[in-house]
């Protein structure tokens, strides 16, 4: 099996994302845009091809209207119980995910990869990083999505 373990934030909502080709989600005092080639994507995967799991520190509630809007289904998400393990808040549960799931493939998807694994060598073999190289629009691209797609 294929997990994606995906971020919101800059990862396929770029801050303050208002372009042409967006998808809003304006509601309850949420507002985000999400550009058309990522929402097109993520509501074309298929559950046989990859799973996605969210990896945010959004709420339940973000969460669900992103998938409502863009009409995907997600598989839950990682919990940050332990916070204080690394510098990075995620990672303990990212490893968690990655240990609990050893015969299948791990794909993050996350703007901050890089700060946060600074200085950690021994990530799970089957953990792969895809930190979004979207540099106009500050998310994943389309080559991204492709790189993902093709693992």
């Amino acid at each position: 099996m294929k997990y994606l373990l995906l971020d919101i934030d800059d990862t396929i909502s770029p801050w303050s994302y208002k372009g042409r080709d967006a998808i809003f989600i304006d509601r309850m005092g949420i507002k985000l845009g999400i550009p058309k080639h990522l929402a097109d994507w993520l509501a074309k995967l298929s559950d046989d091809e990859i799973k996605i799991i969210w990896c945010t520190s959004r709420p339940a509630v973000v969460r669900s209207l992103i998938e409502k809007k863009i009409m995907f289904k997600t598989y839950g998400h990682i919990s940050f119980l332990n916070q204080h393990a690394y510098a990075w808040y995620k990672l303990f549960g990212i490893i968690k995910f990655c240990d609990e799931h050893k015969q299948d493939l791990v794909i993050l998807a996350d703007n901050d990869i890089e700060k946060g694994i600074k200085g950690i060598t021994n990530l799970p073999n089957n953990l792969k990083l895809i930190s979004p190289s979207d540099t106009i629009r500050g998310c994943l691209s389309k080559e991204d999505l492709k790189l993902i797609d093709s693992l």
